[in-house]
């Protein structure tokens, strides 16, 4: 029963988002019935083609494109034509008229949307604190997505980050998505002079042996921060692996904080910044990607309180990454790749 209620469910996201904008599309354009019997078909091998693609964890370019761009396209469309068909109902004598805007407003969204997936933003944070005695500079990604994106993405985004001036590279998990990623896509990090940080995301668990896939990242410059802590001087790093209850990881947490030290607890969901321990002086998360593709980031701040950018709490700060790559479809709208840099100074005290 539950494989059938599965299978109901996915072949109705398929007909929503791959067959139903084109068929109010074509109802706004050419007066077409916008649910027609056959257009069920379309439905039913696309979502045959989902199921065999997730679940076999096929490696097709083609069958891997066609249902992510496919998915980011049909997204844009479905709120497009929704609302040009409100639009429709309201002003009949323009029907035509309003089709065609609305074919255009989404081809021109889906172009802007691919452009914006390509892109890296590279953004400063200033933190201040009286627990460290020298300027720290950090670099902070999540989110990279290897499988989703290609090596070239993370090689951009390793070139970004050979131009700065930092004391650690710090990973916020979701490094790669795809049983199908070849390992040496990996090798740009081997290029970074500097200690790489690492803490698992939820993706990590999605692959085929991802216990030696994880323990693999050390071939390539990465230090995984699984439920321990490193310290530089004034500096204590604290990783939390995901696949772990969101308490279970705050009582981790807690046992790894120095008072002493200028905490930084990385967690890839920030789904414990309420109960972070009071002693965290900065948390690093990703996961929400801010939506990726608007009007998604709406629906995202149902499930997340902190969905994107900088949260306080006592003498606590929170910063949310929208991520340094897409997942699924390399789409954005409305939301940008992101690099972190974090200069952390020492606060003046006297006085």
């Amino acid at each position: 029963m539950r494989q059938f209620i599965l299978a109901a469910i996915i072949f109705a996201l398929s007909f929503l988002i791959y067959v139903y904008p084109v068929n109010v599309l074509a109802h706004l354009l050419v007066g077409a019935r916008i649910i027609e019997p056959l257009a069920l078909i379309p439905a039913a091998v696309i979502a045959l083609a989902v199921l065999v693609y997730f679940r076999t964890h096929a490696t097709s370019p083609f069958l891997s494109g066609m249902i992510y761009y496919g998915m980011g396209i049909g997204f844009i469309g479905f709120f497009v034509v929704n609302i040009g068909l409100l639009i429709s109902l309201a002003v009949p004598e323009f029907v035509y008229e309003t089709g065609l805007a609305c074919l255009i407003f989404w081809v021109v969204a889906c172009l802007k949307s691919i452009v914006n997936g390509q892109r890296i933003q590279l953004k400063t944070i200033p933190v201040t604190s009286p627990k460290i005695d020298q300027p720290l500079n950090l670099v902070f990604i999540s989110d990279v997505h290897l499988g989703s994106n290609s090596k070239r993405h993370l090689e951009k985004i390793c070139t970004t980050i050979d131009g700065l001036d930092y004391d650690h590279l710090l990973i916020g998990g979701d490094l790669y998505d795809s049983s199908s990623f070849d390992a040496d896509d990996l090798s740009p990090l081997k290029a970074i002079q500097k200690p790489v940080l690492f803490v698992t995301g939820n993706h990590e668990y999605y692959v085929r042996d991802h216990t030696d896939k994880v323990a693999a990242l050390a071939h390539y410059n990465i230090t995984t921060l699984d439920n321990r802590a490193v310290q530089f001087g004034k500096l204590n790093i604290i990783g939390i692996s995901d696949n772990q209850a969101p308490k279970l990881q705050s009582e981790i947490a807690q046992g790894l904080v120095r008072e002493d030290s200028f905490n930084l607890l990385m967690v890839h969901q920030p789904s414990i910044w309420d109960s972070a321990p009071d002693s965290t002086d900065l948390m690093l998360s990703g996961h929400t990607h801010n939506g990726q593709i608007f009007p998604f980031s709406l629906l995202v701040r149902l499930r997340f309180r902190t969905v994107y950018g900088i949260y306080r709490r006592l003498n606590s700060m929170l910063y949310v990454s929208s991520g340094s790559g897409t997942w699924g479809p390399r789409m954005r709208l409305g939301t940008q790749n992101e690099i972190i840099r974090i200069e952390i100074s020492p606060q003046d005290t006297a006085g």
